[in-house]
């Protein structure tokens, strides 16, 4: 803003997020006051935080940073151990993999230092009023006033809440809403947050063994430690331990000195490292504090003029670390709305309408974010205290054989949809993985549509599946002859190219109805279609993303192909993938990355898988005993794919780091002349098939090619023959445009989905259902790929700030 604001914000608290809110403001030229109780801006409570890397990006707006950077060693080493302090997983080089990605680190430093560089920052210290505990509040109709403990009175236009857990703000809201709108506020409320853990936390001088960087994780049952290596080697701990029972309100347990005392006796011999006790984190100890875990997210933040934020408003778990980030977010939120609205104010005031919807706005917007804070937070602690013996396998049997980047999505998966400060430029940095802030839109749900297109889905495969038991055997046909797609071993070819009339000819190699010098016209029309999604499934099964889905394992899918067919195959395949692909964090365009050497095997393995089908397709009778091993090649050559790629990649070579962009440009290169090869060979297979049609007088000769024995045998195949072929057609466009919409969902794409659709359906119609689903998933490739959508104007703004 170009000139000094008459808006006055009373900030209650120099927490970190009191003191965060008044350097936003000032950057904003709001005018503002910190009333904090203790005697000292930054007192030394014992106490640690984390900073995520969307807590680093709101401090890097406000030139505070690379002060964090200068104390604070970011974490380097995940370490996971067992009880015994053994290590079950560890992954390295974690402060490069996350710049790589999120564009910042994750740090630990003492509370007391953040503090420090927060206030330092403030130019104005007169601002900043210690000994200043809020005892009550006022509203009246253009501001309100806050009384503290001396008798100060503070006026303001607003008044937030940044007081902690036991916030007098929030409860003057309650006192103040009681007597000025009963019901505004659950009553009961105040005996509502939960307590099922306590912790101790502290800070302890250098221990061997800790270094700094390193994070460790101690899974034990029914408690868990997080130790981490911080500034001058100092050592943060928590340990977290699980009550017998959940107690609520006035009934959660506060703890004493001598609870402290006996809680760190009797676990003095807990591993940390094979050859560190917790013993010695105590004799080490700067400081310890123990406490009860209140985990809670109020139901309502602001009332009249006055709003809570931070850990007055919502209260988590601190094992995920999301504790000082969300309240950064919080009021990096307000303050942009706050901006905004000012900026159109032209005195300068707001209405009391006009704050009550700027707090709404806040509450709103960051709730089911910190919803999601809670959940996650609160699942860690239960995982990492083997709460039940699901969670205790996943965290000493599963966790092991994970890679790093499901790691690093369970640390920071809710990093880039985090809150930033709209009105103040970045330094322009290349991240894999974009915020919000730089897509086309705020990502979002699919909500009710998920089961809608999964019901869809599964419908069609349904509707297929009925189809195909409608299948009859053609006059004179013994019962016990093989009626599956796959064909009975040892059958004489004449027996089989009888018996191929009864086939569904919409299933995987089963267009062949004799062997021929060459391809028949149903075998070409059958290519059109069945090697795209094919490479789709083999392409699909080697990102990360689907690794731990049924989506990573393309064989089982060939394999269902083979046995019932492509028509229901893959409307199963398309609600499976609808399910496991809804969350944000699956479109990132780290987890989108296919390993460079399998993205090189794919379009050969196919293309071998092909030649191996097409050569057995020739009439080798004059070869003895080959018709069986010729007839199994062709049925089973296309499940050779996953097993070609597999052995084509070993003799890649080694990939490439994941943060070189080279390797990242070779493998979508890789990908895109994937998509072109069987895109260009469906749309030539469907004009010859075109060509066919308008040649021959009915499109059920030509698909069978030649002439049916009877009207009878027609009739029993041709329903579901065109069921069949109706069924995937609408679930492969279905999934085209599905996938266009999630591009925009997710903020990837802008087009108009309608339009979309409409040109998706000429493009069936003038290149062939095949053709178009390869160009699909190029252009979702394309997209996906892309790391920012707005980064010519982040640049841009950063260097008209530079100038100036």
């Amino acid at each position: 803003m170009s000139r000094k604001s008459p808006f006055k914000v009373v900030i209650a608290g120099g927490s970190v997020a009191g003191l965060s809110l008044a350097n936003m403001l000032q950057a904003n030229d709001i005018d503002y006051v910190v009333l904090e109780a203790h005697q000292t801006i930054a007192p030394q409570v014992g106490a640690s935080i984390g900073l995520l890397p969307h807590g680093n990006r709101i401090l890097d707006r406000l030139g505070l940073y690379e002060k964090v950077m200068e104390i604070a060693p970011p974490i380097q080493t995940f370490n996971f151990r067992d009880a015994a302090g053994l290590v079950l997983a560890q992954h390295q080089d974690m402060d490069h993999r996350l710049i790589d990605r999120h564009g910042y680190p994750m740090v630990f430093l003492d509370r007391q230092m953040l503090l420090q560089i927060l206030y330092d920052n403030i130019k104005d210290k007169s601002k900043i009023l210690t000994n200043k505990r809020v005892v009550k509040t006022r509203l009246t109709h253009g501001d309100v006033q806050v009384i503290t403990a001396d008798g100060t009175c503070v006026p303001g236009d607003i008044l937030v809440g940044a007081d902690g857990v036991h916030s007098t703000i929030r409860q003057e809201m309650w006192k103040l809403a009681a007597d000025l709108s009963p019901g505004h506020f659950d009553l009961n409320e105040h005996e509502a947050p939960p307590c099922d853990n306590s912790c101790i936390f502290g800070i302890s001088n250098p221990c061997p063994g800790i270094g700094p960087g390193d994070l460790h994780c101690v899974f034990r049952n029914s408690c868990s430690y997080l130790v981490t290596g911080g500034p001058e080697g100092r050592v943060y701990w928590f340990r977290f331990q699980k009550l017998p029972k959940i107690f609520q309100g006035s009934a959660i347990p506060r703890y004493t000195d001598a609870d402290l005392e006996k809680a760190l006796t009797e676990s003095a011999d807990d591993n940390i490292l094979p050859d560190l006790k917790f013993s010695t984190l105590v004799e080490n100890k700067v400081s310890a504090v123990m406490t009860p875990l209140v985990e809670y997210i109020y139901k309502q933040w602001h009332f009249g003029r006055i709003i809570t934020l931070g850990d007055s408003a919502h209260k988590f778990h601190p094992v995920g670390g999301q504790g000082g980030n969300a309240a950064i977010e919080s009021v990096a939120l307000l303050t942009n709305n706050l901006v905004k609205a000012l900026s159109k104010s032209t005195p300068g005031k707001l209405s009391p309408t006009e704050v009550v919807s700027i707090f709404e706005d806040v509450q709103s917007r960051r709730k089911p974010r910190v919803a999601l804070n809670h959940r996650y937070s609160h699942g860690r602690a239960r995982t990492e205290a083997l709460d039940t013996p699901f969670k205790k396998l996943m965290a000493l049997h599963l966790l092991p054989l994970v890679d790093e980047q499901v790691v690093t999505l369970s640390y920071c998966a809710q990093s880039p949809g985090g809150e930033c400060l709209d009105m103040l430029p970045v330094r322009p940095h290349r991240n894999l993985i974009p915020y919000k802030q730089e897509l086309l839109a705020e990502p979002k749900s699919r909500g009710y549509l998920q089961w809608a297109f999964t019901g869809a889905y599964l419908f069609m495969t349904a509707v297929a599946l009925c189809a195909r038991r409608r299948v009859e055997m053609p006059p004179g046909a013994s019962h016990t002859q093989n009626t599956s797609p796959v064909l009975q071993l040892g059958q004489p070819s004449e027996s089989r190219a009888k018996n191929l009339s009864t086939f569904h000819d919409f299933t995987a190699m089963s267009g062949v109805e004799a062997w021929v010098p060459g391809l028949t016209p149903s075998e070409i029309h059958n290519l059109g279609y069945f090697i795209q999604p094919t490479a789709i499934m083999i392409i699909e099964g080697y990102r990360g993303r689907n690794k731990l889905t049924p989506l990573g394992l393309p064989i089982l899918w060939l394999m269902l192909i083979q046995f019932v067919g492509l028509e229901v195959a893959m409307p199963l395949y398309f609600a499976l993938y609808t399910l496991v692909s809804d969350s944000e964090p699956y479109w990132w365009p780290s987890r989108r990355f296919v390993p460079l050497r399998y993205a090189r095997s794919v379009l050969t393995a196919c293309v071998v898988s092909e030649a191996v089908r097409i050569g057995s397709l020739y009439d080798h009778s004059a070869i003895s005993n080959s018709t069986e091993t010729l007839d199994i090649m062709r049925q089973f050559s296309f499940l050779l794919i996953p097993f070609l790629v597999q052995a084509f990649g070993a003799f890649c070579g080694l990939q490439e780091e994941l943060n070189q962009s080279k390797t990242l440009d070779l493998e979508f290169h890789s990908l895109r002349n994937i998509y072109l090869v069987v895109g260009i060979t469906g749309a030539l297979c469907y004009w010859y098939t075109l060509m066919n049609i308008f040649r021959e007088l009915t499109v059920f000769s030509v698909l069978n090619d030649r002439t049916l024995p009877s009207w009878s045998s027609i009739q029993s195949i041709q329903l579901p023959l065109e069921t069949g072929f109706w069924t995937y057609y609408l679930a492969s466009y279905l999934w085209c445009v599905q996938a266009i919409w999630d591009l925009r969902r997710v903020g990837r794409a802008s087009s108009s989905v309608l339009k979309s659709a409409l040109g998706i359906l000429v493009g069936n119609i003038v290149f062939g259902p095949g053709a178009s689903l390869a160009g699909v998933w190029h252009l979702r490739e394309q997209a996906m790929s892309r790391t920012s959508f707005h980064q010519e104007d982040i640049a841009g703004s950063w260097d008209s700030l530079s100038k100036s």
